[in-house]
């Protein structure tokens, strides 16, 4: 946890000076979204949405983390990215989903009727020997959330692929793993749909 805590503090900081309006939409989880930053609320101007991703992340940061940065905010949905940094560090696809379903378990205890938005993970250029296991980590996602009514699955994935099933590399920063805006201009109109009625301003 040591290694996220400065991250972490920051968050906790500004929370002090500007605590987030409870019954907003909290985007969580590794760099694609930490990058993303406040221009995630330039990309959703009609909804009340903020950020508390952090950067190298696992997702089971996210769940040792998860009474200093989901609780406090009453979020009425939560939008997760993980897995990016779960599968290279050796986890197995099943591990991952037990992961996602112990976190949707813990939202469902804690913050009983806020929805959760799972979003894929996305290949990457300088992760492409990862490739098949995070497909297959999606499928689990989208088949976990075809079980529950207050959890949807976002298929980010195959908008970044060309006509022949190649990888596009614009859409990526010059580390060929991060997004760069046109990866996110590419994200937006994907994830605008799931954005609860529930939060818009």
């Amino acid at each position: 946890m040591d290694r996220y805590q400065s991250q972490v503090d920051a968050y906790l900081k500004s929370d002090a000076v500007n605590m987030p309006d409870t019954g907003a939409i909290l985007f969580i989880g590794s760099s694609s979204f930490r990058i993303w930053g406040d221009r995630i609320k330039d990309a959703f101007p009609n909804h009340k949405v903020f950020n508390r991703a952090f950067g190298g992340s696992h997702l089971y940061d996210v769940l040792q983390f998860f009474d200093l940065l989901v609780v406090p905010y009453r979020p009425v949905q939560i939008f997760l990215y993980e897995g990016d940094n779960d599968i290279p560090s050796g986890m197995k696809t099943q591990e991952y989903l037990q992961d996602v379903i112990t976190f949707v378990r813990m939202v469902e205890i804690k913050l009983p009727g806020t929805e959760v938005a799972l979003v894929s993970i996305k290949p990457s250029p300088a992760r492409m020997k990862w490739e098949a296991q995070y497909l297959e980590a999606n499928r689990m996602m989208r088949d976990f959330a075809d079980t529950k009514a207050q959890v949807h699955y976002i298929d980010v994935t195959q908008s970044m692929y060309d006509q022949k099933g190649r990888l596009r590399k614009e859409l990526f920063a010059e580390d060929m793993v991060h997004l760069n805006q046109k990866g996110y201009q590419i994200w937006q109109p994907l994830i605008a749909p799931y954005l609860s009625d529930k939060a818009k301003k």
